[in-house]
């Protein structure tokens, strides 16, 4: 039997598809807004999902407060 595993980290593709969003608005939303993430090298940006998670709920909470 197979389960399904989370995976603790992602890509910036994987992010994306996560949320339902393109992968340039989570670049954009790495450099602009804070999104964290931790980069490898020049090119390769890794996101935990625990960190993006919260990052959406503060985010909405942000939002809600306007």
């Amino acid at each position: 039997m197979e389960s399904a595993q989370v995976k603790d980290t992602m890509t910036a593709q994987e992010v994306a598809d996560y949320l339902g969003v393109k992968r340039a608005t989570i670049y954009k939303w790495s450099k602009y807004g804070d999104l964290p993430n931790r980069q490898v090298n020049e090119r390769v940006r890794l996101y935990n999902r625990t960190q993006v998670d919260e990052w959406v709920k503060n985010e909405n909470n942000k939002e809600g407060e306007s």
